[in-house]
Formats: C-alpha cells, structure tokens, sequence
C-alpha cells in the first residue's frame, strides 16, 4: 500500500506538471496553431467555423496565460474573424494595435472589418498629422513621459553648462533638447490614447440601441448596432452602459453586449 501510495504520489505530481506546461502561453500557442491549420484544410462550412472557434478558444487561453503582444492578439483577432465573430475580432484587433499602435496585420485587417460595416455606422477616424506630430502613434504614452524627462535632464544640463562656459552651440543643443522635451510632455498630457480606459467594442451583434435606460425606451436608431462597432463608454447604469459613437452620439446598450479594450 505503500508503495502504490508513493506511485500515486508522483503520478499526480507528474500529471500537475504537464497541465502547468499546457497553461503555458506557448503550449496554448502551439495548440492553437494546430487548430488554425486544421481549420483552413476544411472543406464543409460548418466544420470550419467551429474550428476556427476552437482555435480562437485557444488563442483566448493562450492570452489569458500573459501571452501579451500585438501578434498573439493579431492571431486571435484572426481565429474570430474566420469564426465570423466580427465582435471579437475588432476587440482582438484593437487590442493588439494597443499594445503595437503600427502592427501591420491588425492595422489592415482591423480597416477591412471597418469597411464590412453597415454605411450608417460611424467609424473611427485615422489619426492625422497632428497626432504623429506628437509621436502619437511612434512610442507608447509610457516611453514618451520617460523621454520626456531625459530630454529635460539633458536640456537642463546642456542650458547651465552653456552658461557657466559660454558655449553657444551647447546652448543650442540644450534649447533643441527642451524643445523637444515640451513636444514630449505635451503630447503625454493631451494624449488622446487617456481615453482609450473608455473605448470599448460591440461584442454582440445585432444590438439594440436605446435613447434610455430602459428596455421601454424607443429605439435610436431603426436597425440594431452590428457586432464589431467601436464606441466609448460614457456612462454605466447597470445593466445599461450609455455608448458614444464616433460621430459622438449617445445611446444606451445592455452592459454585457460591451466589452471594454482594456480589460
């Protein structure tokens, strides 16, 4: 028995030790990529969409399991897309640009998806001149603050030693650091990515929405919102959450058909 007893023991420790492995990013990873390849060999449609929704499972475990990186997301984003889950698509893919505002793959599917919309539902503008001017969309607003402050340091010190030596091209150098230490700070505190704590994605399709709070209250617009629409959330009144779309209307939506892009 006591043999059997110690058998049993390490049986279990073993059978612990290869399910943290499976809990392991690329053991989720790697699952999923062989569920993604079986999928695109289907030739029936409904075989195909349940694999591709198996293997969105998977990239969805293999993200919850600290597999944070825009190409992870990307591939998940895909699984959803080929899953015709357009909802979750969106999400993954503006989660993945996020983490990698220039990620290549999210960036064009992300665009294609937006141009599956319904014409009467507002879509979000591409950021413009003003925004990369700003370094909006080359370092995240963490990089800038810590940019932000070498340059300051460096401008600072270049600023006093010009002073003490009178050496105009350091004091050049030093003004040209504090330039763009301004640009930096500036663009951290006007950064329009503070609102991303509110910018959520339609993950149910076919959403009603409401002037209102209520179920009673009329429509807002006469077809339900399509899974997929990019919206902020303005307001929660459990279960309603007040949307803005990006024209900047309000309305109201069931809490639980809104998922928020930080999660």
């Amino acid at each position: 028995m006591r043999t059997f007893g110690l058998i049993l023991a390490l049986a279990t420790l073993l059978a612990s030790g290869a399910a943290a492995q499976v809990e392991e990013p690329d053991g989720w990873l790697n699952q999923a990529l062989d569920a993604y390849a079986v999928a695109l060999e289907e030739s029936e449609r409904d075989a195909r969409l349940a694999g591709f929704s198996r293997a969105e499972r998977l990239f969805r475990n293999a993200v919850a399991a600290g597999g944070h990186n825009a190409s992870l997301q990307t591939n998940l984003g895909n699984a959803a897309l080929l899953a015709e889950d357009r909802g979750q698509a969106v999400l993954a893919y503006r989660r993945a640009l996020a983490l990698d505002a220039d990620f290549p793959r999210a960036l064009q599917n992300l665009e294609h998806l937006r141009g599956l919309l319904p014409s009467w539902v507002p879509r979000p503008q591409p950021a413009g001149l003003f925004d990369s001017f700003l370094f909006y969309r080359v370092l995240p607003r963490s990089d800038r603050a810590l940019a932000a402050g070498i340059a300051f340091a460096v401008g600072g010190l270049l600023i006093g030693l010009s002073v003490r030596w009178q050496l105009s091209a350091v004091r050049g150098i030093g003004i040209l650091a504090l330039v763009a230490w301004a640009l930096l700070f500036g663009s951290t505190l006007f950064d329009h990515r503070g609102q991303e704590a509110n910018a959520a994605v339609l993950t149910v399709d076919e959403t009603p929405a409401r002037s209102a709070d209520s179920a009673l209250a009329p429509l807002a617009f006469p077809e339900p919102l399509p899974g997929g629409t990019e919206v902020h959330v303005a307001e929660v009144r459990s279960p309603w959450a007040r949307i803005r779309l990006a024209n900047g209307r309000d309305a109201w939506v069931q809490e639980s058909s809104v998922t928020r892009i930080d999660p």
